[in-house]
């Protein structure tokens, strides 16, 4: 029997502005969402199970982004989006379900490297 999947929220960081309604901000989430989840099935067998669900039953996904100044804040930004839809980390954390993928990349338009970090939580449900 599986486990039943309310939500599925996905947050992508970045050291770097990181806006989804710029081509840039859109092209980099398009690009380390799947990088990133694929890189988890592969390590993680529950996490891939639970994926594996998320793609049969196609619950709600929230996804955000946010930045920080060093890849030390990610966690905390996480946790304050998070808070944001009425999920505390603690609670989260306990359940075990929160998959963390992260990198470093070059902006294009600039040349600077800049770090990145997708967290992924599953709500489940009970």
């Amino acid at each position: 029997m599986s486990t039943k999947i309310k939500s599925l929220y996905s947050f992508i960081a970045a050291t770097t502005v990181l806006d989804v309604k710029t081509p840039f901000g859109r092209a980099l989430v398009d690009q380390v969402h799947p990088y990133a989840c694929q890189n988890l099935r592969k390590g993680d067998a529950e996490f891939d199970r639970l994926y594996k669900q998320v793609e049969q039953e196609n619950p709600v996904h929230v996804l955000g982004t946010g930045m920080a100044t060093s890849s030390e804040g990610f966690g905390l930004a996480f946790e304050q989006w998070l808070k944001s839809h009425g999920i505390e980390l603690a609670d989260a954390g306990r359940k075990k379900k929160i998959a963390i993928f992260a990198g470093n990349a070059q902006d294009p338009r600039n040349g600077k490297s800049f770090g990145w970090c997708v967290f992924i939580y599953f709500d489940l449900e009970g």
